[in-house]
Order: C-alpha cells, then sequence, then structure tokens
C-alpha cells in the first residue's frame, strides 16, 4: 500500500511540474539555490580534495542549464525549462543582482566559478549584442576598448566565507557545533547501527585491498567509514578502468556498488536526517538545514519587502550557496521530504542543486503589492541527470502530493519553525567557542539574520577593537591598584576550568510548540488544508511536527526507505542508470 501511494504520488509530482514548467503565466521575482560541489576527488586519497575536471564540466553544465531557465532570450541550455526572471540581465554580469556564497574548501570555490562560467559565459564587446559601450571598464581615453581576459571572462562575486565569518553558520550550521556533532554521533551508539556494522562486516572485508591503493587499512573497511569508502570507490569507478571493470563486469561482484552506496546512504541519513530518532524535540542532528532555512527565507523576506528592488544590495534576484551534503540531507528531513519520495533519505549526487522560487501569476509580470499574490515552490535537481527536460517540482512540509504551490505566507510560517532565530541562538544552543560567538550583543547578531546585510565592522575586526579596548581598560586599572591600593602578587596554583561556557537547552526557537501561528495555531495530524487558496486548499500528509516520530523508527516507512537512492528521484518508475557519467 505504501509502495503505491508513492508511486502516485511521484507521478502527481510530474504531471503538476508538467503542467507549471513554462507557464507563460509563471512570473518568478527570485529564486535561492543550494548546489552541492561538482566530482572532487575523495577524502580518502590523503591529499587536498580538489575538484576534478569531471566535476567542473557538471558545475558549468548546470550553470548553463540554469542561464536557461532564468535568463531571458539566453541561448544556453533548455533542459531545466525556460522561467525567466526579467530583472536579470542577459548577457552583462551585474554584481548587485547576484548573491553568491562558497564556504572557503578549494572544491567549492572552484565550483562557484565553473557554475558562474557556465551562467553567465565569456562576453566579448567586439561583437556584443549591445556594442562596445556594453562595459564601459573596457573603453579607454584613447577611443580604443579591450576585453576581459580569456575572451571576454566574467569576474562574479563570490563571497568566501571562512571559519571566522559568521555568514559560514547559516551554509554549514553543524561545522563548529560541538551539540550538532555529538547529536549526530549518537547513532554509533543505537540497535540499528550495531546491526548494520555487524551484517556489513563480511562485505567490507571482502573489499580486495587492491581497489584502495593502500589507502585504507583492512580496520578500516568497516560500516563506519561506509561513506568515505563509497566516495572513494565511486570515484574510482569513474576514473580507474580496473575498478570499474571488477565492479561492473565481474560477476563475483555483483550488487557490490550498489551495495556501497546503500551504506553510505544509511549511514548519512541516520547521522544527519532521521529526525524521529532524535533524543529531542530539538534535531540537533539537523542543525546545518535549521541554519540553511534562516538564510533562504531572510534572502527571500529581503526580496519581499524590497518589492524585487535590487538597487543598492536591498536584494538580490537570484541567490546561489555552494555546500555540504550534510545541508541537504538535513533539510530534506526537517521539510518531510522523505514523506514525498524516500529516495530523499540518501546522500545526494553531486552537482545537485535545492531550488526555492518566489513567483505570482498571472498576465502582471511586475512584483505583486499583495503578498497574498506571491506563493513559493521548491524544486530538487538531480545531479547533472537531466532527463526530465524540465525541474521537478515536490511538495514539503506534508502537504499533498498535489500541492506543490505554497503560498507565501504559510511558507514564511513553516520556515520558520524549523529555522533558527538568530546567530545568538545558534552559538548558545551549539555552545560553540566560535570566535564570533565570544562576547558579543545578541541584538547586534540578530539583525543580520534576515538576509544578505553585513555589519560595518566585521565581527573580526569588532573582536579585536573590543580586545584592545578591554585591555586598555584593564591595563588602567592595574596601574591604579599598584600605585594606589599598594597589591602585591605572589605565585598560586593554577585551576583548570572550562572555556566553553553553559548550554541553554531551554532557548526559545521559533520551531518550539508554543508558536503563535497566523492561521489558528498548528494543524493536527492527518490530512489537513490552508484554507482560501486561489489554487484550492492544500491538503497535508500526516503532521509536521511529529514527521517521522509518529511511525517511529520501524514500521513500513523506515524500511521502504533503506534502499534509497537518488538514482530513481523524480521518475515513476526507475531507470537503469549508467555506472559513469560522460561528458
Amino acid at each position: 500500500m505504501l509502495a503505491l501511494f508513492l508511486a502516485i504520488t511521484a507521478a502527481i509530482c510530474l504531471i503538476e511540474a508538467a503542467q507549471t514548467d513554462d507557464n507563460p503565466s509563471y512570473n518568478p521575482h527570485g529564486s535561492v539555490v543550494f548546489v552541492r560541489s561538482g566530482e572532487r576527488t575523495p577524502l580518502i586519497a590523503g591529499s587536498t580534495q580538489i575538484l576534478s575536471a569531471l566535476g567542473a564540466q557538471q558545475m558549468h553544465d548546470l550553470g548553463s542549464a540554469f542561464r536557461g531557465r532564468y535568463i531571458l532570450g539566453s541561448n544556453a541550455s533548455t533542459v531545466l525549462g525556460t522561467e525567466p526572471i526579467n530583472t536579470l540581465m542577459p548577457n552583462i554580469l551585474d554584481p548587485d543582482q547576484l548573491y553568491i556564497q562558497a564556504l572557503d574548501t578549494p572544491y567549492l570555490i572552484s565550483s562557484a566559478q565553473a557554475f558562474m562560467q557556465g551562467f553567465y559565459p565569456p562576453y566579448s564587446i567586439s561583437n556584443g549584442e549591445n556594442g562596445a559601450v556594453a562595459d564601459a571598464t573596457g573603453l579607454l581615453a584613447n577611443g580604443t576598448f579591450l576585453d576581459f581576459p580569456l575572451g571576454g571572462y566574467q569576474y562574479a562575486p563570490v563571497d568566501i566565507l571562512s571559519e571566522y565569518d559568521q555568514s559560514r553558520v547559516f551554509i554549514a550550521g553543524d561545522q563548529g557545533c560541538p551539540i550538532s556533532q555529538i547529536q549526530s554521533n549518537m547513532y554509533l551508539a543505537t540497535p540499528e547501527f550495531l546491526h548494520a556494522k555487524a551484517m556489513s562486516e563480511d562485505f567490507y572485508d571482502a573489499l580486495p585491498d587492491s581497489m584502495f591503493s593502500g589507502q585504507l587499512s583492512d580496520q578500516d573497511k568497516t560500516y563506519f567509514n561506509a561513506i568515505e569508502i563509497y566516495e572513494y570507490l565511486s570515484y574510482q569507478y569513474t576514473h580507474d578502468s580496473t575498478v570499474f571493470d571488477t565492479l561492473a563486469n565481474d560477476s563475483t561482484f555483483d550488487g557490490v556498488y550498489e551495495n556501497l552506496r546503500f551504506f553510505a546512504n544509511e549511514m548519512a541519513w541516520y547521522k544527519w536526517g532521521n529526525t524521529s530518532g532524535s533524543s529531542s524535540d530539538m534535531d540537533y542532528q539537523a542543525m546545518a538545514g535549521k541554519t540553511v532555512a534562516a538564510r533562504l527565507l531572510g534572502l527571500f523576506q529581503d526580496l519581499v519587502d524590497s518589492k524585487g528592488n535590487y538597487t543598492g544590495g536591498a536584494s538580490h534576484p537570484l541567490s546561489i550557496m555552494f555546500g555540504e551534503h550534510q545541508s541537504f540531507i538535513s533539510l530534506f528531513s526537517l521539510m518531510m521530504l522523505d514523506f514525498v519520495n524516500p529516495t530523499f533519505r540518501a546522500l545526494p549526487p553531486f552537482a545537485s542543486a535545492m531550488v526555492f522560487e518566489l513567483y505570482s501569476t498571472g498576465d502582471n509580470t511586475s512584483f505583486p503589492d499583495d503578498t497574498d499574490d506571491l506563493w513559493v515552490s521548491f524544486y530538487f535537481q538531480n545531479g547533472t541527470d537531466f532527463s526530465n527536460n524540465q525541474l521537478i517540482k515536490y511538495p514539503i512540509f506534508g502537504l499533498g502530493p498535489s500541492n506543490v504551490d505554497m503560498r507565501w505566507m504559510d511558507f514564511q510560517n513553516m520556515m520558520s519553525r524549523i529555522m533558527l532565530n538568530t546567530l545568538t541562538d545558534w552559538c548558545e544552543q551549539c555552545s560553540s567557542s566560535a570566535l564570533f560567538c565570544t562576547g558579543v550583543d545578541s541584538e547586534t547578531i540578530a539583525v543580520f539574520l534576515a538576509g544578505n546585510k553585513k555589519p560595518k565592522v566585521t565581527p573580526q575586526v569588532a573582536g579585536v577593537i573590543g580586545a584592545v579596548v578591554t585591555l586598555a581598560v584593564a591595563a588602567l586599572i592595574f596601574a591604579l591598584a599598584v600605585l594606589v591600593g599598594g597589591i602585591r602578587f605572589h605565585r598560586v596554583e593554577p585551576s583548570r576550568k572550562s572555556d566553553l561556557g553553559g548550554f541553554k537547552g531551554s532557548a526559545k526557537l521559533a520551531s518550539d510548540a508554543d508558536l503563535n501561528l497566523p492561521r489558528n495555531g498548528a494543524p493536527p495530524a492527518g490530512i489537513v488544508s490552508f484554507g482560501g487558496s486561489k489554487k484550492g486548499a492544500h491538503e497535508r500528509v500526516g503532521s509536521w511536527e511529529l514527521r517521522q516520530k509518529e511511525f517511529g523508527k520501524g514500521g513500513d516507512i523506515g524500511d521502504e526507505s533503506r534502499r534509497g537512492s537518488f538514482d530513481g528521484i523524480g521518475a515513476v518508475i526507475e531507470r537503469p542508470v549508467e555506472p559513469t557519467e560522460r561528458v
């Protein structure tokens, strides 16, 4: 029965997507895209992980595909459908229109660059459709003009987030968060982990040492390293002909590659998703999703508040973030996507993207004055699988399968209940020792959550200024005490004291159960609806507050999801998947 329901759900999602894509009455006003990097070298290899040539091509192809969707009159690929954001410049990159962030990891920085090469390809002012004045910076006083290097390469403004940047939290909320890491590792003490470890022991022992080229010892070939082992052999499967022939053509290894992926998916889901297994209602193991939710809601709020006016950086028609798989899995779980399709309980392929679009409908393409006319849709792009020739929509927050569109106010309400309210909440709940969490006024931090605004004085500079001022005051007091009070010093035995500070377990979140809802409180379990919709009532499957908790850890849903894989995402009947990707 469950399998039938999932098949019907997937079918309806495809039908809805087909009906709404390339729709002239669909007017997108902004998009927030979260992208996983292209293929990178594996962690087990030991050296610094970098974007591979295949990964760079994946990112370029993905960027070109999004260009075809969002740029009006673009000659790029249309494999994701065409729904142009009219305010985006067609050929010349306008940095005020874009908000691009990436973690300071080499392969993520390279991914952002390769993606933007596809989204805004090189543009030569000598033969451009807008003529020589298209980019005034190329005009010289002597009347000549010149292009940027590499045939007019366009340098996209990518904001690189170091470990000292407070904005990093909103792309990778699990990093630097001890409580999140502890909660994730709680899985390692569960019967589920012990069972999977015991069940897979012979499987991992049978993997030939030659496949790992001495990079992994025998004692490390266990389920504990399922994700790292899968990523390593997946990379070899693509780049090493011997490993490919062994796994693809040797009958003694039938099913081995699929089982490697299955165990990796299992480990990833239980560590960063599976909020039903959380030891509290705070869902700390999904911290990465909670912070991404805050960022994307803030970016949309900026767009709504400015009514689409991006002048001066008030908002951005297109925001793109480049991050890790933990954020995908966590947000999938918090948005209950695994109820729609169990394949969301899996590692997303390289070059995958979560897409949120803010739009209105009708003949009027301008930004609506009434927020009741705004809608939000969620899409997922499964790596560089463009076989659907369109982005596929999925319902979120337990909405029924026929409702893949969500009113802006409902989206704002539900997203605010899974996100963190402020950076201060993150610092306190994580018990983080991050530099920007030390001695910062909560009101100062809270201002920057809503969107992309940054303080005029960065946290690092503010910290240095504060430290200097504090030392100066302390030195003055010390001098006065010595001169006036006659204070002298003697040696004492030092005592050990923690620097981390307390953990505020009672901190209030927007996701707490007693949040005031604008529409008569939290919806009950079962199929419910948001009333007053122009597109009809939004039925919902289950209760978002309970998520998997109402089903427990076992049951049909848990068993069904064990073989989850993104190979079948977006399709009613799973298609055979080629083992390697071609560029």
